[in-house]
């Protein structure tokens, strides 16, 4: 019983360490320097502003699988709409918005096609 305490301990100390792995692609705005615990002793990392945007969309007539989606982040603040092709024919969309101040706010609404 305790060898198995003992492992269960060991293997849940090695999966608890810091992973050091660190963003390496384009940056926008200002960026802030910060030390954080190295693996060898303090090290330096970066914070910058989140900034992003995406989107994709799925049209395959063979399994009628239809969808969208289109989000964008400035800071703390997200905004985006999602579309789903429903059973009944309809196309259901929810736009949204979320940040600090207001919190998740989404509107839903329905298109017949």
């Amino acid at each position: 019983m305790l060898k198995c305490f003992c492992v269960i301990l060991l293997v849940t100390q090695v999966f608890s360490q810091r992973s050091f792995y660190k963003f390496a692609g384009p940056l926008s705005g200002p960026v802030q320097e910060i030390q954080v615990d190295g693996l060898h002793g303090p090290a330096v990392d970066y914070i910058a502003k989140p900034d992003y945007a995406y989107s994709y969309g799925i049209e395959d007539p063979k399994t009628g699988n239809t969808h969208s989606r289109h989000e964008s982040r400035n800071g703390d603040a997200v905004s985006g709409e999602y579309t789903v092709l429903e059973a009944d024919g309809s196309v259901r969309v929810v736009q949204y918005t979320a940040d600090p101040h207001n919190g998740f706010q989404a509107t839903v609404h329905y298109k017949r096609i």
